[in-house]
């Protein structure tokens, strides 16, 4: 797996996050594992073009997990989390395309052992967003949106967006996600307005 190779982390770190990718891969039916890897792989692109310093291994970790949620069907999601009394609420548990990220970072930490909770963060925030986004969840939450495979009016621009200016390209990311939401007719989650009002520079 060249592309874990390549990002010039520590053996220990290279080896652990290979080990990831292959259970994924045996998990994972082979158009969601591709679009997890070319997460990962657009992630890092971003990662390397920021001013400020990323975490890389930990982004790797949370890209390559981060749609795991989505190999259970929903009603298995919405059993896990009532049956361990998540945090989420029976409103959130009809946001159906959503449930796999709410869930994930609660079975990424079952089933692959992370404790850590930038990475576990990353995960739940990734579909939609957090008010106060590390940087690590902000190129998650863009590279999940524009990655290479994606097809959809307007993307390539956002994938070069993402390479200039990360904070501008968020502005778009999710004003695109917004409009894609209620041009579906579907349920907008609570924090929605307070998201963007926080990523546009509001309070």
């Amino acid at each position: 797996m060249d592309y874990i190779n390549n990002i010039g982390l520590e053996p220990e770190k290279t080896k652990y996050l290979t080990r990831t990718a292959e259970k994924i891969k045996s998990l994972m039916e082979p158009p969601l594992f591709r679009h997890s890897i070319n997460t990962f792989k657009f992630s890092i692109k971003i990662a390397e073009t920021c001013q400020q310093k990323v975490d890389i291994f930990k982004l790797s970790a949370a890209s390559l997990v981060h749609d795991y949620g989505k190999i259970f069907a929903t009603s298995e999601l919405k059993n896990i989390a009532r049956r361990h009394k998540l945090k989420i609420s029976e409103f959130e548990l009809g946001l159906e395309p959503i449930l796999h990220s709410l869930v994930g970072d609660y079975l990424v930490s079952r089933d692959f052992g992370i404790r850590d909770e930038k990475i576990l963060r990353a995960v739940n925030v990734h579909t939609i967003g957090a008010a106060d986004m590390s940087l690590e969840e902000k190129i998650l939450f863009i590279a999940d949106k524009v990655e290479e495979e994606r097809k959809y009016s307007g993307v390539e621009c956002l994938r070069k967006l993402a390479l200039k200016d990360i904070n501008l390209c968020l502005i778009e990311v999710y004003k695109n996600t917004i409009i894609y939401v209620i041009n579906k007719k579907s349920l907008l989650h609570p924090d929605t307005a307070g998201i963007w009002n926080s990523i546009c520079g509001g309070n």
